[in-house]
């Protein structure tokens, strides 16, 4: 007889439910724990008089990681969200107003050269570190 293997994830974060489901996919009794009423870390929103709040990513990183993710389960993104492109990408309030981050990169980059002389420059070096090499 064999006896199935248990284990607890503590945190249902997207790095705890990863670990919950590629677990449960190999036999194993999982348990997930979260100290909070619904999925936790990242994956946190916040209802309040009838609006939802994203308590997590303001930008999608990393398509590939959910592409590959759900492909280990014979699914796609496309199956239980679909993609929408905000413009602005986000607001950030400050004492005495806002500011919108453009979703446009170009725009992006000459909204941070006017608050700081030389931080698109900054912004457009970052960025090439970042991307992706395929």
């Amino acid at each position: 007889m064999t006896i199935k293997k248990k284990v607890i994830i503590v945190g249902s974060g997207f790095a705890g439910l990863s670990a919950a489901s590629f677990m449960a996919k190999a036999g194993w009794d999982v348990t997930v724990f979260e100290k909070n009423k619904t999925a936790g870390g990242r994956a946190c929103q916040w209802n309040e008089q009838g609006f939802t709040f994203d308590m997590g990513p303001s930008f999608y990183w990393m398509p590939d990681v959910f592409e590959r993710y759900f492909a280990q389960f014979g699914k796609k993104v496309s199956d239980y969200y679909k993609l929408q492109r905000l413009d602005p990408s986000y607001r950030i309030f400050w004492d005495k107003g806002f500011t919108d981050l453009p979703a446009n990169f170009e725009s992006a980059k000459a909204l941070f050269e006017s608050i700081e002389p030389g931080a698109g420059e900054k912004l457009e070096k970052i960025s090439a570190r970042s991307a992706v090499q395929v």
